[in-house]
């Protein structure tokens, strides 16, 4: 687990309690993966963190299609910024509000029942989206959440090179390839200075 708090840790495992309990109402995350809660969802986000550089100051975190909270919640946790969790489906922000109630963290973050490119973009220093769309899905819709110095957290499968080809079709990027603690198939692609090819900021 990464280093936080007692009271940090205490709301991870209040955190994780309430996966439990509303998994049985509604599909939050995969059944196989709830007994390793922790190390598949929990810790799996929280690598992200240590991806951050360290002069880099985060004051808004958006992350897409945000499902179960993962790693939106966690980031909330962690890094004292403005998140706000996007998701379109109406019973998962049911449960998202609940956590961020649960866990005191109404003051800083937002859910958004919308699709992402529906909404008026709040300009994000951190954007994040797991399990979510593929990269060229996930950089339109987040053209308008992104400045120029926006860093893109992405976890990804092992088809993560295959995406990035695929998005240099029709972007311009810098991406970085990071080693998954929590899979050894998975990669953490770091990404700056997305802009549509042909446009320029």
């Amino acid at each position: 687990m990464p280093d936080v708090s007692r009271e940090t840790e205490q709301k991870f495992t209040r955190y994780i309690e309430m996966l439990h309990e509303w998994q049985a109402r509604m599909n939050l995350v995969a059944p196989s993966t709830l007994p390793h809660a922790r190390q598949r969802h929990i810790e799996d986000s929280a690598q992200l963190i240590d991806l951050i550089p360290r002069n880099f100051q985060v004051r808004c975190w958006v992350d897409f299609g945000s499902g179960a909270g993962f790693p939106g919640i966690v980031a909330a946790l962690m890094v004292s910024a403005d998140v706000h969790l996007i998701e379109s489906r109406t019973k998962k922000c049911t449960f998202l509000q609940a956590v961020v109630d649960e866990l005191g963290l109404r003051d800083r973050v937002t859910v958004h029942n919308q699709r992402a490119e529906t909404m008026t973009a709040p300009k994000a220093d951190i954007i994040s989206a797991r399990a979510c769309a593929a990269l060229p899905t996930l950089f339109d819709w987040g053209h308008g959440f992104a400045a120029q110095h926006t860093l893109w957290l992405l976890p990804k499968g092992k088809g993560a090179a295959a995406e990035v080809d695929a998005a240099r079709r029709e972007f311009d990027f810098h991406a970085a390839f990071h080693p998954s603690r929590t899979d050894d198939e998975a990669r953490i692609l770091a990404v700056r200075d997305v802009r549509r090819k042909g446009k320029r900021r």
